[in-house]
């Protein structure tokens, strides 16, 4: 051994390392979006209807499990005056 290191050898050693590193940032980066988009709500509006922004899906009777998630009923909550829409909820884009 003359003590030099060979660029080549620190390369190949480096490679798993490397590899997995990238495999986690993209499966990652797949991940993400998904959990960013749990939750949608949308309204059928019938003629003469004006139930919109101001109407509220309101969660009730909320049950927290052992393993820390949360179920929720829910209900639809519209302003005084308003007709009422038909709510179109979506806990979860699947």
């Amino acid at each position: 051994m003359t003590g030099k290191v060979d660029l080549n050898d620190c390369f190949i050693m480096r490679l798993p390392l490397l590899v997995t590193c990238l495999g986690m940032t993209a499966s990652l980066q797949l991940a993400a979006p998904l959990s960013l988009q749990a939750q949608s709500e949308g309204w059928l509006l019938g003629p003469n209807s004006s139930t919109g922004e101001n109407s509220k899906v309101v969660p009730n009777n909320c049950i927290e499990e052992a393993d820390g998630s949360i179920t929720c009923d829910t209900k639809i909550e519209n302003p005084s005056g308003d007709t009422p829409a038909r709510p179109s909820y979506n806990p979860f884009n699947n």
